[in-house]
């Protein structure tokens, strides 16, 4: 987990997760879930082209990484559900970001988190 300025974003860097393609992503916090639990942010996408090492201002450490299925009217791990990628953290790790002054959101989901948080239906 890096903390990464992104341009043209907000005036704080971003906490976002390097994974193993060389790809790095925004996190964010699910308002009804675990605190300790972050997911990809869907509102912003980093191109290869838009982070380079001077970006990155800070280095946090490891996040467990998991998956959590998405709720759906039918179906279920193995059955063609879609599942969230999770990394979870530890409380004080969750602290030194926000003593730091980096930004990691919170998206107020709902149930429809899928359509919500893509900016579709309501």
């Amino acid at each position: 987990l890096v903390a990464i300025q992104i341009t043209n974003h907000d005036d704080n860097p971003r906490l976002c997760v390097v994974t193993s393609d060389g790809g790095a992503y925004p996190l964010c916090i699910h308002e009804d879930d675990v605190e300790t639990d972050l997911f990809i942010d869907p509102r912003i996408t980093l191109e290869n082209d838009d982070v380079i090492d001077e970006h990155v201002v800070g280095s946090y450490g490891e996040g467990w990484y998991s998956q959590r299925p998405v709720p759906s009217l039918g179906g279920g791990p193995g059955y063609g559900a879609e599942a969230d990628s999770v990394w979870s953290i530890e409380e004080d790790l969750l602290e030194a970001v926000a003593n730091d002054n980096v930004d990691l959101p919170v998206l107020d989901i709902g149930i429809s988190h899928g359509e919500k948080a893509r900016g579709g239906a309501f």
